[in-house]
């Protein structure tokens, strides 16, 4: 048999993974799918053991443990650190050892296509493969094999102990430190079964196969303190070190399995199987493994599991199911819209200070700000808030892999009951906002003897609501982006209250304790425990809508924020500043913008909520689309209830009258 590293020896593997790759991308043969590929092309008896043979001499002559534990699984660092990591890589790889199992495997599989080809081949097509190539096995090989995957799993079972009494662990799961923790269990157990198995010969079948099934109760221990941390998450809170260090331990234990079923079954069948999804996982981490795209969505659906999931406790606040509801919504959103009708009649009148770029930016901003925090101390609402606090909560009853079975019914009527919702708390918002404002402006004309916006000001005003001749819709759907952040913000500041511990931390502060009273610092905690994270978001959205124009100024760009309830309050400070004389066409033109800014605000702010929240939850597509199918169904047959509540109440657990049928 010939070195693996000899520079004169025929490569039969590569030559027969350039077959395969070039049938994938040239699709040459129509008649057959590709499916069949890889038993059409080693037809000869001699083709098969020379291929063979190359590949028992690649395994006898490397090292399997780097492929093993390292592949797929991520890395332990930072975010910028991998990313400038990969980037660098790109430009300049580096040197892996020829005796490296995973240099062999990179030097085969080196282009960035393979893993569609590999994965396209049936699980069924390549355990046929090898049961044909590799009929007989030396004793010498078989023991070198399991030796090494002796070593693999001896590795990953200490990464996984080492993860697991990690502090950003210890501190969210009780008693993991000590001497029961499961993971230092694992890591025992794993330790005496590869010691027996590689120094007593006498160590077969019975006693063997009870040390396994052991192991097999340690990882389930540990996947249920994986499982506690997700479960508790809300009680506790989870940062993106803990979410990235919780599924880097759920990879360790997932290959940790993976390679003792390989290692313990003595079925033929099982063991290919295993081999096959091993190769398609590692085909899959090597062709991808500098890929920054792989890298930010990685991070991204980390990012969006943390932020988000802490949302969908506070967006079904949003969400009315019955009339007593319904109207509740309509109340809170009058009152949100009277807080905008002043805000309207503060930031005209700043407008007319005539300040430097930056302070105006940041009078407009606190304006905002004071007044979105104000709308929610008070208990009011605005409605283009909701799409970004219920996204998560839509996200959350999706099938979420088969758990939920009657996703779709459920899905549906939560959909209906929130656009119902939004529906009222638009019309709410947008119903009050222009007679407060018009209002303001006639007391304000009769104090001071001038109106808070001149003709000028009147004209350009209505003017920014013409969508035919302004940019109010990219205008409306910027504010979109804005209160879609505003949403994560929120959901990010909820989260770190939580997990930073800071209700205990503020309640057992000497200072304030002596300033406040140990009673009233209590009820000062938890209101902010529980508002904290809306306040955030709030006064983040404030900034965003009250700087962005000056910042479209400085930048030389056409930017600026349409909202439909400021854009009705601007729409009645312009009537009073006209003497209440304005034409028919600027009225239709007026109603018509107020009614497209708001239609963008909530399209864009909900689309991006929810394809966030899907992220999170690696949603199918095929999910969403059933979903905006039987959606539609109900709208055309059931449309009413899409606006006006239902005549009875609904139970939580009730089927709505609006959901039928799955259609």
């Amino acid at each position: 048999m010939s070195s693996v590293f000899d520079p004169n020896r025929i490569n039969y593997l590569g030559k027969f993974i350039e077959l395969i790759r070039s049938s994938f991308q040239a699709k040459t043969n129509k008649n057959k799918p590709f499916s069949e590929t890889l038993s059409s092309i080693l037809m000869d008896r001699r083709e098969k053991d020379l291929l063979a043979e190359q590949i028992y001499s690649i395994l006898i002559s490397t090292k399997f443990v780097s492929l093993l534990t390292e592949a797929e699984i991520g890395a332990n660092r930072g975010f910028f650190s991998d990313a400038f990591a990969r980037l660098g890589y790109k430009f300049l790889p580096p040197v892996h050892e020829e005796t490296e199992l995973r240099t062999q495997f990179d030097n085969l599989f080196d282009s960035k296509i393979d893993y569609q080809w590999v994965q396209a081949i049936p699980d069924e097509n390549w355990c046929n493969f090898f049961e044909d190539i590799f009929r007989e096995n030396s004793p010498t090989l078989t023991h070198y094999i399991e030796k090494e995957l002796l070593n693999s799993i001896l590795v990953l079972a200490q990464r996984a102990a080492n993860l697991g009494i990690e502090p950003e662990v210890v501190s969210k799961i009780p008693r993991v430190d000590d001497l029961d923790s499961p993971f230092l269990g694992l890591n025992r157990e794993v330790m005496l079964y590869v010691e027996k198995t590689l120094n007593q010969s006498d160590y077969k079948n019975e006693d063997r196969d009870n040390d396994y099934k052991h192991i097999l109760v340690m990882i389930n221990q540990c996947k249920s303190q994986v499982t506690y941390i997700y479960k508790h998450k809300d009680l506790f809170g989870i940062s993106l070190q803990l979410t990235a260090l919780i599924r880097q331990l759920e990879q360790y234990l997932k290959r940790l399995t993976q390679l003792l079923d390989l290692l313990q079954t003595d079925e033929k069948a099982r063991q290919w199987l295993i081999i096959t999804h091993l190769l398609k996982e590692f085909v899959y981490a090597e062709n991808t493994k500098y890929s920054l795209r792989k890298h930010f969505s990685i991070n991204l659906e980390l990012l969006t599991f943390k932020v988000i999931e802490n949302t969908s406790k506070t967006g079904e606040h949003y969400i009315s199911s019955d009339k007593a509801g319904y109207w509740k919504l309509f109340r809170r959103a009058l009152g949100g819209g009277v807080v905008v009708g002043l805000l309207c009649c503060n930031k005209t009148r700043l407008y007319f200070q005539h300040l430097p770029i930056f302070w105006e930016a940041f009078f407009y901003s606190m304006n905002y700000s004071i007044g979105f925090m104000l709308i929610h101390i008070l208990g009011f609402t605005i409605a283009t808030k909701q799409p970004a606090m219920t996204a998560s909560t839509i996200a959350a009853n999706l099938s979420n892999n088969g758990e939920n079975p009657n996703w779709l019914e459920t899905t549906t009527q939560l959909l209906i009951r929130l656009i119902r919702s939004q529906f009222i708390s638009l019309v709410g918002n947008a119903a009050i906002a222009f007679p407060v404002a018009y209002g303001l402006d006639r007391i304000y004309y009769y104090v001071y003897g001038y109106h808070i916006a001149d003709a000028a000001k009147a004209i350009k005003l209505i003017g920014e609501l013409n969508v035919w001749e302004s940019l109010a819709i990219p205008h409306a759907a910027l504010a979109g982006v804005y209160l879609m952040v505003s949403g994560l913000i929120s959901g990010y500041y909820e989260n770190k209250w939580i997990y930073d511990k800071y209700t205990l931390r503020i309640k057992s502060h000497p200072g304030l304790i002596r300033f406040f009273g140990q009673e009233k610092l209590n009820r000062i905690a938890t209101y902010l425990e529980h508002n904290f994270g809306a306040l955030a978001g709030n006064f983040a959205l404030g900034v965003f809508l009250g700087s962005t124009s000056a910042v479209g100024f400085t930048l030389g760009l056409p930017l600026d924020i349409r909202h439909i309830t400021f854009a009705s309050g601007n729409f009645g400070l312009a009537f009073a500043g006209l003497h209440s004389h304005i034409s028919t066409d600027l009225w239709i033109n007026s109603i018509i913008g107020i009614s497209c800014i708001g239609m963008m605000n909530v399209l864009v702010s909900f689309g991006l909520s929810i394809a966030f929240a899907l992220k999170s939850r690696n949603a199918k597509f095929s999910e969403v689309k059933s979903l905006l199918g039987n959606l539609s169904w109900q709208f055309f047959h059931h449309g009413s209830a899409f606006f006006f509540p239902v005549k009875e109440p609904a139970a939580s657990n009730d089927e709505l009258p609006e959901a039928f049928v799955n259609r």
